[in-house]
């Protein structure tokens, strides 16, 4: 996956890119009569090839990589939100709770919060190891 990008700022030896979205449509407005403003997004990566405020780069993103990275942020804490549901209508309904179906969703809403949590510690694992998704490939 192939991106241009604009350097917004220099952190250290890092940039901070702005890279225009693409649509849904691939930006042509005239297949479907749409207004397709995207909002630029932000990324944060090592200033390899020391580029400078104000200049365009072209950024390559390691697509296997980003899907997996992705599947994890999204998966896992949906998946401890539905376990957590799952877990708690079971131990409460056991129990002979009445209203055990919306505490069992509080519950899911705990493990999710755990999911998030698992999250973080995830990315500061991928962040600590320099596994680099997305680089700089050279300044345009």
């Amino acid at each position: 996956m192939e991106q241009v990008g604009f350097v917004r700022k220099i952190i250290k030896n890092k940039a901070e890119i702005e890279v225009k979205k693409i649509s849904g449509c691939g930006g042509s407005c005239e297949s479907c009569s749409g207004s397709c403003e995207t909002d630029g997004q932000v990324v944060v990566i090592p200033n390899e090839l020391n580029a400078k405020v104000g200049d365009f780069v072209e950024i390559v993103g390691e697509s296997r990589g980003i899907l997996v990275y992705a599947l994890i942020v999204y998966m896992v804490p949906f998946s401890f939100l539905i376990a957590g549901i799952l877990l708690g209508i079971h131990i409460l309904k056991g129990q002979g709770i009445a209203n055990y179906e919306p505490l069992g969703f509080l519950v899911g809403v705990v493990f999710m919060a755990i999911g998030f949590l698992l999250v973080k510690i995830i990315d500061k694992q991928v962040e600590k190891n320099d596994k680099n998704l997305i680089r700089m490939t050279k300044i345009l």
